[in-house]
């Protein structure tokens, strides 16, 4: 593994702000350092994130805004089980603030409006098959008892969700591409001095294809939970260019179902605060929903 990650690891430090689950750190080795994100056999799910995204990065554009990975390394290691080790080339980064301030908003925000203007590689799976657009049609048939604790709007609107969502194809499918996971902590800011800040995408998992203003859609419920303005204040400051309103009512209306539904599934291997993390997201993107069709 040494020779992979060019010589003797010499010493290293946590980046701070970063997840406990896959924190990044910078790495000191006899060549030089990288950043490094290393997971152990206790988060089998984000391992086999890691691995999809070493897959997936080779296949992107150059000029997609990501961190530039030098190296990885996935291993069983002897009486220390499987090892996934993500090495990005060194670079002047940090996490977002939290809270947020508004150079960092800004700059996630043009993170995704970036992503969604480049071409998706031709192999990549359409977003439709990665995004449940059916969730609304699925909850109306279950009615699963959990949904009470969401909101008592969803009440009578459950039928009338499920119609904007069958609208799924028109509104959401393109040929551009789609982070599909972009996060807090799937973001990594550049400080360019001046209040002046740009950002970098990791967690490359699901890319996809589709239409070129999906991840903004898929991001802003997160920063609604992170203590970001409503997503159409964030959307006045930072327009998107040339998306039909019915369209965006209805991606919005697809994330929502998408997340309530998910949300009530039994958790994740390696992920155990994961359903509660998608609950608080799938609420505030019922709250947007909310607001976009007039409360």
């Amino acid at each position: 593994m040494s020779e992979t990650m060019g010589g003797r690891v010499i010493g290293s430090a946590p980046m701070s702000g970063t997840e406990p689950a896959g924190t990044l750190e910078v790495l000191q080795t006899a060549s030089g350092r990288s950043i490094v994100r290393a997971v152990g056999p206790e988060a089998p799910l984000t391992q086999d994130r890691m691995a999809a995204e070493a897959a997936s990065v080779a296949t992107l554009p150059d000029d997609v805004p990501m961190l530039p990975r030098e190296w990885f390394v996935d291993e069983v290691l002897p009486g220390a089980g499987r090892w996934v080790v993500l090495g990005y080339r060194n670079e002047p980064i940090r996490p977002p603030h939290d809270p947020w301030d508004e150079a960092d908003l800004a700059a996630a925000v043009e993170l995704a409006i970036q992503i969604g203007s480049s071409e998706a590689p031709p192999d990549l799976p359409d977003t439709l098959d990665l995004i449940d657009s059916q969730a609304w049609a699925t909850i109306a048939a279950m009615r699963p008892p959990g949904l009470s604790a969401f909101t008592p709007w969803l009440s009578d609107k459950i039928e009338h969700l499920a119609e904007i969502a069958s609208y799924a194809d028109e509104a959401m499918s393109g040929k551009n591409l789609v982070h599909g996971a972009l996060s807090r902590e799937s973001i990594l800011i550049t400080d360019h001095g001046w209040d002046a800040t740009s950002a970098h995408a990791v967690d490359w998992f699901m890319p996809s294809r589709g239409a070129s203003y999906l991840d903004v859609v898929l991001l802003l419920p997160h920063l609604r939970v992170d203590g970001a303005p409503p997503p159409e204040v964030v959307m006045d400051r930072h327009p998107l260019p040339d998306v039909d309103p019915e369209a965006l009512t209805c991606a919005v209306t697809v994330t929502a179902g998408a997340l309530v539904l998910e949300s009530m599934r039994p958790p994740q291997p390696g992920l155990p605060h994961g359903r509660a993390v998608q609950r608080e997201v799938a609420h505030a993107a019922l709250e947007w929903l909310r607001t976009r069709l007039g409360g």
